[in-house]
C-alpha cells in the first residue's frame, strides 16, 4: 500500500532510483532503530527533552548507587569472613580443651598403673613417678627410663594415646596461633571497609538527595509534557473533520513497542499519496481492534495491502489494517470484535514485502474518504 519493494526500486533508472534507494534506506534505518522505543517515543520537543533529562539524572543516580553498593558488599563480605574465622577459632579452642582433658585422664590412668605396679616393692616409686611425669615430653622421659620394659602391653597403648594427644595439642596450638593472626588481619579489613562505607555514605548524601529530587521533578515534568502532547493531539483531532467521531472508544492498534511519524499525504510510488500512518514494530507484534465493531473484510496476501482487515466501528468509522503478517483465528467478515481484542500480527505483506515490518493504518469516517490518523493515534497513547 505504501512501500515499494527494494527489488522494484533497483529497476528504476537515474536519479529516481538513487533517490528512492536512499529514502528507503533512511526510512528502514529509522524504523529499525525506533522499533524498541516506548509507545510515546515520538513526542514533542519538550517531552523529548524532559525524557532525556530524566534519563540522564537516573543514570547519575544509578552510578552513585552502584558505588555505594560496592562499598556495602565489601563491608558485608568482611563481616562474613570475620565471623567465619571467629567461629573457626572458637572450635579450635574447644578442640584443644577436649584434647587436654583427654590427655589428663590418660596421664592419671597411667600414673595409677605405675603406682600400683611399684606399690610396696620399690622405695623409689615416688621419685621415679615424678621423673616420669616431669615436663611435657612424656614419651622422651619414658624412653630414658627402664620402666617401659616392665609395664604390661595394655599399658603401652595408654602411653601411645598420651603421645598422640600431645602431638594433637601441638598442632591445635599452631592452628590457633595462625587463626589468631588471620583474625587480626580480618579485623583490620573489616574496619577499613566500614570506614570506606561510612565515608562514602556521608560524602554522597547531599548529591544522592539532590539527584533523587531531580529525578522526581523531571518525572513530573515528563508527565506534564506527555499530558500536554496528548492535549495538543486531542485538539488536532477536534479540529479535523470526522476525526472526533472516529476517536470515540479508540484503542491504539499496536500492542507492543512501536514508532511512527506524521506522513499524511507524503509521496508514494506510482504518483500516489500516503493516506494513512505507518506504525513500525517488530514482526509478530500483536495487533488489536482499535474500536468495537464488525469485521467488514479479511484478505490474505491480496493486492498492495497484502494480508489485511477492515473494521466497521460502532462509532460509524471504518478502519483499515494492511501489511499484516497474520490474521487471528476466527477473524473473518461479519464477526463482531471488541476494542482491544487480538486480531493479528504486524508484518510486511503486500507491496511492503522486504521492507521494515509495520502496520499501515487508515481511518475512514462514515466509510468515506480517509482522514489523517496520526493525531487520533497520538491522542490514544
Amino acid at each position: 500500500m505504501d512501500c515499494v519493494p527494494i527489488e522494484q526500486r533497483r529497476r528504476r533508472p537515474g536519479r529516481c532510483r538513487s533517490l528512492c534507494a536512499c529514502l528507503a534506506l533512511a526510512l528502514c534505518l529509522m524504523a529499525s532503530a525506533s522499533c524498541l522505543l516506548t509507545p510515546t517515543a515520538l513526542a514533542s520537543p519538550a517531552l523529548t527533552k524532559a525524557r532525556q533529562d530524566l534519563s540522564a539524572a537516573k543514570a547519575q543516580l544509578a552510578k552513585i548507587q552502584e558505588e555505594l553498593d560496592r562499598y556495602s558488599a565489601a563491608y558485608d563480605n568482611a563481616q562474613t569472613r570475620m565471623a567465619e574465622i571467629e567461629n573457626a577459632l572458637a572450635e579450635v579452642e574447644r578442640e584443644e580443651q577436649r584434647t587436654r582433658a583427654d590427655m589428663a585422664a590418660m596421664e592419671a590412668q597411667l600414673a595409677e598403673r605405675v603406682v600400683n605396679y611399684y606399690k610396696g616393692r620399690n622405695s623409689g616409686t615416688l621419685t621415679m613417678l615424678e621423673v616420669l611425669l616431669e615436663g611435657s615430653d612424656l614419651t622422651a622421659a619414658l624412653e630414658r627410663l627402664d620402666l617401659v620394659r616392665k609395664v604390661a602391653s595394655a599399658d603401652q597403648d595408654v602411653f601411645t594415646q598420651v603421645e598422640r594427644h600431645l602431638e594433637k595439642v601441638g598442632r591445635l596450638e599452631a592452628d590457633l596461633v595462625a587463626k589468631q593472626a588471620e583474625q587480626e588481619s580480618r579485623l583490620a579489613e573489616l574496619k577499613s571497609s566500614q570506614a570506606n562505607l561510612e565515608n562514602r555514605l556521608k560524602a554522597m548524601s547531599a548529591e544522592y538527595t539532590r539527584l533523587n529530587k531531580k529525578v522526581a521533578d523531571l518525572a513530573e515534568a515528563e508527565r506534564k509534557a506527555a499530558e500536554a502532547a496528548r492535549a495538543r493531539a486531542a485538539r488536532q483531532v477536534t479540529g479535523s473533520a470526522g476525526s472526533t467521531q472516529a476517536a470515540k472508544g479508540f484503542v491504539f492498534p499496536v500492542n507492543g513497542p512501536h514508532s511512527y511519524t506524521n506522513t499524511w499525504l507524503a509521496a508514494r510510488s506510482g504518483g500516489r499519496r500516503h493516506k494513512g500512518t505507518d506504525i513500525y514494530a517488530a514482526r509478530g507484534t500483536a495487533l488489536v481492534a482499535c474500536v468495537s465493531g464488525t469485521i467488514l473484510r479479511a484478505s490474505w496476501n491480496s493486492g498492495l495491502g497484502g494480508t489485511s482487515i477492515w473494521i466497521a466501528g460502532n462509532n460509524g468509522t471504518h478502519y483499515y489494517y494492511a501489511h499484516m503478517d497474520s490474521i487471528a483465528g476466527g477473524i473473518r467478515a461479519g464477526v463482531s470484535v471488541k476494542a482491544g481484542q487480538y486480531v493479528g500480527t504486524v508484518g510486511d505483506s503486500g507491496n511492503a514485502r522486504g521492507g521494515t515490518c509495520h502496520l499501515h493504518f487508515e481511518v475512514h469516517p462514515g466509510g468515506g474518504a480517509a482522514v489523517n490518523p496520526y493525531y487520533i493515534l497520538k491522542a490514544a497513547q
